[in-house]
């Protein structure tokens, strides 16, 4: 705040300069002045024929009302000759003068008035805030206080799709899977062209399908590549729905044309080298692939694949038996940080699949960079979400496992829920 307020008065001051500069220069020009040679003969001028119309008056030669109105029009005639006269009688009139200064001291507390009446100061503090968020130097009341401010924006100010995009994504990381769709569905429905932001909505659609492909994430993904064939985050979900229909073929290449583009060694990467993997294990049981010739065509996929059994922990999930609940009501189950409410990995099931097993890997990362790889020790959760609501709520049933240490993940874990939020 008080950084923003700084910045503030700088500007303000820089606004102030040319205006000190039109009133001070006038008052300046004018104390400095120099009299003229002009000026000088003419006021010697008018001293003499003075002179001369007090000697007439004196000797007698005119009268008292001729002698005044002989001085009245010398007078006059010099005023009227004098350079730059008329200028300093409207200079005489002080109200013009302090008109000026007063403009000076109204001109920049308005100024002040309406930056904070229209906004901009909380837009730039909320800047401010963002860029913190991003460099990692806010804690979780800071992020959720800057979510609240982005979705009261988004009421606010429907116009600005830019914010209502930071809120969609931010909705997406902290699994507010529905809230994130909805904000990704206003933006394309008014900018259509937008590819990128068109499959991210294709990507929260999918996860809140429960990580399954349906009509409409594939028509988003059919969209997408019809524009930007080269998209990575269509390519991975085009991949997805080949390989749940068994076409492994096209899922390797999907994959790996997204893989083409990723950073080495990133997140993202990493887990589609385990799906170009997967892919090859599948043609190879069918016997329709040459897993060692495609291995070749991907060897810096292959050289990161040994690590995804490191980065995989396999929950077994039940629910206990005092829980009354709906067959159809949403159960996520997913691996956080003690330090951030945000999923590494995520899988999305519903009451009527319990008890059962799965598996959360780099596959299941939410967002690239955020991953299983990234972190040695995990909170594991399994919540029933009775409201439907991604975000824990009151009424909530969960389980979970506070620490569970990298050197344990290769060992089975169970969860149950059974208890009530």
């Amino acid at each position: 705040m008080a950084k923003t307020m700084f910045d503030l008065w700088i500007v303000l001051a820089l606004l102030l300069l040319p205006l000190a500069a039109v009133i001070v220069w006038p008052i300046l020009r004018k104390q400095r002045t120099p009299v003229t040679p002009t000026q000088a003969s003419q006021t010697e001028l008018y001293r003499e024929h003075l002179a001369e119309i007090e000697n007439a008056h004196t000797s007698g030669a005119i009268d008292e009302v001729q002698y005044e109105s002989l001085k009245a029009e010398l007078a006059r005639k010099l005023l009227a000759e004098e350079p730059g006269a008329g200028y300093r009688l409207a200079e005489s009139h002080s109200g013009g003068r302090g008109l000026l200064f007063a403009l000076a001291f109204v001109v920049p507390f308005a100024a002040v008035g309406l930056y904070f009446y229209w906004g901009s100061h909380d837009d730039l503090a909320l800047y401010r805030e963002m860029l913190a968020s991003q460099a990692g130097e806010t804690d979780m009341v800071a992020e959720a206080r800057i979510t609240q401010q982005l979705r009261e924006r988004a009421v606010s100010h429907p116009e600005d799709l830019n914010s209502r995009y930071v809120l969609a994504q931010r909705l997406l990381v902290s699994n507010d899977i529905q809230g994130a769709v909805a904000q990704y569905r206003y933006i394309v429905a008014r900018e259509p062209q937008a590819a990128n932001i068109r499959a991210e909505l294709a990507q929260a659609l999918f996860f809140a399908n429960g990580s399954q492909m349906s009509a409409e994430v594939m028509r988003e993904v059919d969209q997408v590549l019809s524009a930007q064939p080269n998209n990575t985050t269509a390519l991975g979900l085009a991949g997805i729905a080949a390989f749940e229909q068994e076409n492994f073929s096209g899922a390797k290449s999907y994959w790996q044309q997204a893989l083409a583009q990723m950073a080495p060694g990133s997140g993202a990467a990493q887990a589609l080298a385990a799906g170009v993997q997967r892919a090859e294990a599948a043609l190879a049981e069918a016997g329709n692939g040459d897993v060692a010739s495609a291995a070749g065509a991907q060897p810096e996929a292959v050289g990161e694949v040994g690590t995804q059994k490191e980065n995989r922990i396999a929950v077994s999930v039940a629910l206990a038996d005092s829980v009354d609940y709906a067959p159809d009501t949403p159960v996520f189950v997913y691996a956080r940080t003690a330090e951030s409410p945000m999923p590494l990995a995520i899988v999305r099931l519903t009451a009527a699949d319990l008890p059962t097993q799965v598996v959360l890997d780099e596959s299941r990362a939410m967002m690239p960079g955020r991953s299983l790889k990234t972190v040695d020790q995990v909170q594991l959760v399994a919540r029933l979400a009775v409201g439907g609501n991604a975000r824990p709520a009151p009424g909530d049933w969960q389980g979970e496992v506070k620490a569970l240490a990298r050197s344990d993940w290769s060992r089975p874990v169970t969860i149950v829920i059974d208890e009530q939020i």
